[in-house]
This record gives C-alpha cells, sequence and structure tokens, in this order.
C-alpha cells in the first residue's frame, strides 16, 4: 500500500472470526499466509505464489472515485486461477466523496462468491479532521454495507485509528486487518477490535513469484474458518 502504512500505520470483529488471542509469531505455524499487492510489485506469477504455500491474497482495486490499479485486471483473474483466496482493496481517500468511491470500487472489483470481502484501505486522512474522518469512514462501510450485504474488511493500524480517526469504539462490524511490523500484536490492536483478523506482519517479505519486497500477512484462524469468511 502506500508510504503512510509504512510510517505510521505500523509504528501497526465485533466479527472475530479469528481463534483466539495469540499474538505472536511463534504461533505462525498454523496460520494461514497471504500476501497483498499493488502496480508495485509489477507482473507476478501466482501459480509460482501458490507453490511457496501463500493461502490468501489481496490486491489493490481502486482509489479515490477513478483511479484503478493498472494490474488489477492481469491480477484478479489470476489469483482465482491459482486456487488462491483472493481479495481486493480500496485505497480510501477522506478528502472525496465515500459513496462515489465504494461505487468505483465495487464496480471495478466486481466480487462474487468465493471473494474475501473487499478492504477498505484506511492510512491516510487527505487533511481532514478526526471526525471528517471517522465520518467518512461511516459512509464508505455503509455504502458497501448496503450494495453487497456484508461490511467490508477495515485495514488500519493502532496509531492511524487512534490519532487519525479518533479512536472511535465503533468497529462498524468490519473484521480486522492489522498493521503492525512487531513480532506480536499485543498492545497494537484499536480499542475497537478484541482481536485481528488479518495481520500485516511485513512490509518487506520475500515470495516466490515476486520480484522484490512484498507485504506479507497471516490469518488468524483455520482455512475453514477463512473461507468461511468469503462471500456466499
Amino acid at each position: 500500500m502506500a508510504i503512510t502504512r509504512r510510517q505510521f500505520l505500523a509504528a501497526t470483529p465485533v466479527v472475530a472470526v479469528g481463534v483466539g488471542t495469540v499474538t505472536g509469531l511463534a504461533q505462525s505455524g498454523s496460520w494461514p499466509k497471504g500476501i497483498d499487492v499493488s502496480k508495485w510489485q509489477g507482473t507476478v506469477n501466482w501459480m509460482s505464489v501458490k507453490h511457496a504455500g501463500i493461502t490468501f491474497a489481496f490486491c489493490k482495486a481502486t482509489e479515490g472515485t477513478s483511479y484503478t490499479d493498472p494490474y488489477f485486471d492481469t491480477n484478479w483473474p489470476a489469483m482465482q486461477s491459482a486456487g488462491l483466496f483472493r481479495g481486493a482493496y480500496h485505497y480510501g481517500r477522506p478528502g472525496s466523496d465515500p459513496t462515489a468511491q465504494a461505487d468505483h470500487f465495487i464496480k471495478t472489483s466486481r466480487p462474487r462468491s468465493g471473494d474475501l470481502p473487499g478492504v477498505l484501505d484506511l492510512e491516510t486522512t487527505d487533511g481532514k479532521t478526526k471526525s471528517q474522518v471517522w465520518n467518512w469512514t461511516q459512509a464508505f462501510v455503509n455504502r458497501v454495507k448496503s450494495r453487497l450485504g456484508r461490511p467490508p474488511i477495515l485495514y488500519t493500524g493502532f496509531y492511524f485509528w487512534r490519532d487519525s480517526v479518533g479512536n472511535p469504539n465503533n468497529n462498524l462490524n468490519c473484521p480486522l486487518w492489522l498493521a503492525a511490523y512487531q513480532s506480536s500484536t499485543s498492545g497494537l490492536i484499536p480499542n475497537a477490535w478484541s482481536t485481528w483478523s488479518f495481520w500485516q506482519y511485513s512490509s518487506t517479505g520475500t515470495v516466490a513469484g515476486v520480484t522484490g519486497n512484498v507485504d506479507r500477512n497471516y490469518f488468524n484462524g483455520s482455512l475453514t474458518q477463512l473461507k468461511a469468511l468469503t462471500l456466499q
């Protein structure tokens, strides 16, 4: 995702898809492994990614009201063909209309049965106040829920949620995708959630099939629980 993630988010439901409170990398052997990509990774060999032990992946779809990632139309079908649980994410821009952004995201990603819920990547304020960012977030989530019947996954970090969203206690029933580049998530889960569903634990990972660094992730649960999270 963007540089704000590197420098601020990771400094990191009532939908608790995960299995409990384990938070350390020592527990990671049982967690399904994933990556997330955007145009910065270029062309990805998704079959190689799958053979490297990756179970799920997210790719950037959209940003703002009109931008579409130039690799989305290639990544999206290829992730499915490789047999990965796939999800798309929207880089939120609180400086412009949330309903138009949600509609752009849904129109582009065309979510279907078997896909993971779409993701709202919340990591920039566009100069808006905490209350404005929170109001924008609610409007975006409500639009997605009204159109798809499910709220999106929400990607954010402890410090951004606290300092830039205002630290609300309401998670809008969005599963949490936590950005936290430590060996444990202890103390870094925003207070609106009791646990994380996805954990982005590194922005400098390596995986066969991807050139250069790639974000690495875990899912807090079993493969059966990951499948249960997908759209029906």
